[in-house]
């Protein structure tokens, strides 16, 4: 297994034993087919947003496109083939659909708390793989992200996803060769979405008894 593999499998795996360590929606003996289907989720969202953001290089060379070892994982299409998992699961699976309307809501709080942890350790394989200058400037931000969230525990997946947001919104501006359709920067208009999305969490969420 190369560094950069090693590297991201020790992030995931970090994320997921948090995850298991917390849930107490999804029975013990369905968490394995549950993290299978999300890290093949991942994996999947984060290749196809990497070739589709150097898709003319893939056309010329598309024996690389499952060329994973290489490098190329987009976080961004990790997260949102993700999120995508997870709203499916929550409306599909009946158990979970039973833990209540903001099932999927709940997925996220159990989840996002440790996310900011593993992207940080995950960006080390961007060092390795020679990858993203910048990666050191998002490993840190998303450090602090993560300790932030730890200290102030209430609704994680409203500061994560505005928190990461924001984080991209500061490091897309260093980055070379992002991706662009026209004059839209997708890595933008992404974080932009991730920012909307927590505001909308937030907005939608119950109101604490009185």
């Amino acid at each position: 297994m190369s560094i950069y593999g090693l590297i991201i499998g020790t992030a995931a795996i970090i994320c997921l034993t948090y995850f298991s360590k917390h849930q107490q929606i999804i029975p013990k003996s369905q968490e394995y087919f549950f993290f299978f289907g999300l890290l093949i989720s991942a994996l999947v969202g984060a290749r196809i947003y990497h070739v589709l953001s150097s898709l003319p290089y893939y056309l010329n060379q598309p024996g690389q496109i499952l060329n994973i070892p290489a490098g190329g994982l987009g976080i961004f299409g990790a997260l949102t083939f993700g999120f995508i998992y997870l709203f499916l699961y929550s409306h599909i699976y009946p158990p979970v659909q039973q833990a209540g309307h903001l099932s999927f809501v709940r997925l996220l709080d159990l989840i996002t708390p440790i996310l900011p942890l593993g992207q940080s350790i995950g960006r080390f394989a961007n060092y390795f793989n020679h990858e993203i200058p910048i990666w050191w400037l998002e490993s840190l931000l998303c450090l602090l992200l993560f300790l932030f969230i730890q200290r102030f525990p209430r609704h994680p997946s409203v500061k994560y996803l505005i928190g990461y947001g924001f984080i991209r919104l500061i490091t897309e501006s260093y980055r070379q060769n992002t991706w662009t359709i026209g004059p839209i920067n997708i890595a933008y208009l992404v974080s932009l979405s991730f920012i909307f999305l927590g505001l909308l969490i937030y907005h939608h969420r119950p109101s604490p008894p009185k």
